[in-house]
């Protein structure tokens, strides 16, 4: 009797990560896909935003005696925000969380009044113009995000109920 052949175990290649295949639509829907890229452009933009007030705000802090003692309160805000947003886009764009979507949608909503008061002190005092424009480039960027979890793509890659081209949205059991 011959001995059983022994096969050569072949490593695999390990695929390398491609941010634009991270990046790619994959099952998702369009208007998912168009919601990912828009609130990520938010979040690199927010970011930015954050780089070019740091130094100021941390100042603001220093000077006061109330709150000096809190600067290390900066960083921290600074890692909660991008731990929630990034969670955020991740149970929106890749778990289809409807409850994670409706949070969004609030916090959108109120980051568009809190522009909308601010604006009261871009009238009465000098603001830099970076910090404007970025905040309006963040705002613009997250309602567009925001915009894209109504589209009926979306709403089927949540589970809701979708009309059937009538405006009338069913209750699941055609009713």
């Amino acid at each position: 009797m011959s001995e059983p052949k022994k096969h050569k175990k072949v490593a695999e290649p390990v695929a390398r990560f491609s941010v634009s295949q991270f990046l790619a639509a994959g099952a998702r829907p369009p208007s998912i896909v168009r919601f990912e890229r828009l609130y990520l452009a938010s979040f690199v933009v927010s970011l930015l935003g954050w780089a070019f007030s740091w130094q100021s705000t941390a100042d603001r802090l220093a000077v006061d005696p109330k709150t000096a003692p809190f600067g290390w309160l900066l960083p921290l805000a600074l890692l909660l925000s991008c731990a929630i947003t990034l969670l955020l886009w991740y149970l929106v764009a890749r778990r289809a969380s409807a409850a994670a979507k409706w949070v969004v949608t609030i916090l959108t909503a109120l980051a568009a009044v809190r522009f909308v008061i601010n604006l009261n002190v871009v009238f009465r005092g000098p603001v830099p113009m970076t910090a404007l424009l970025l905040s309006a480039a963040i705002l613009a960027l997250g309602l567009a995000a925001t915009w894209q979890l109504f589209h009926a793509d979306a709403r089927a890659w949540f589970g809701e109920e979708t009309d059937g081209g009538d405006g009338v949205v069913t209750d699941g059991d055609g009713q």
